[in-house]
């Protein structure tokens, strides 16, 4: 898939997807297969504890998901996510996602992506697998 297509289908999410507003994400990098994300931990992501609450986690690496898999031109919809935390993400530190895809099949696809923070350590592990559907996340023709 062209990266015009890639271009537009991140156009179409970043305006569209209202949590990249909300909880401060930033798009790196998106292309057919592979998107990176951050966001910083504010006030916003906070938990009772103090730290950043696993649902705003687990929406970074659901958006980065979104990328990599709707680049490809074809809408994707997640049919199974998961999420392992492994340690807490603390205010102030920025977490990146990572996400690649690790198989395309014909109708489905299945990502990994990897949440580290500022240190380079894994935050978390995150895997979801997405089932193509007869339509296009965008109009990507001319």
């Amino acid at each position: 898939m062209s990266q015009g297509v890639a271009e537009k289908v991140t156009s179409h999410i970043k305006a569209n997807d209202r949590l990249i507003e909300i909880f401060g994400m930033e798009v790196e990098e998106s292309r057919a297969g592979f998107a990176k994300l951050s966001m910083v931990v504010g006030s916003n992501h906070l938990n009772a504890a103090g730290l950043c609450h696993g649902a705003a986690l687990f929406a970074l690496a659901d958006v980065a998901f979104a990328l990599a898999v709707n680049c490809h031109g074809k809408m994707a919809l997640a049919i199974e996510a998961s999420m392992n935390y492994f340690r807490p993400a603390k205010p102030a530190e920025r977490i990146t996602a990572i996400c690649q895809e690790v198989f395309q099949g014909r109708r489905t696809g299945t990502y990994l992506c990897s949440l580290t923070n500022d240190m380079d350590k894994e935050v978390a592990l995150f895997k979801a697998t997405a089932f193509r559907i007869d339509k296009e996340p965008v109009r990507v023709q001319a």
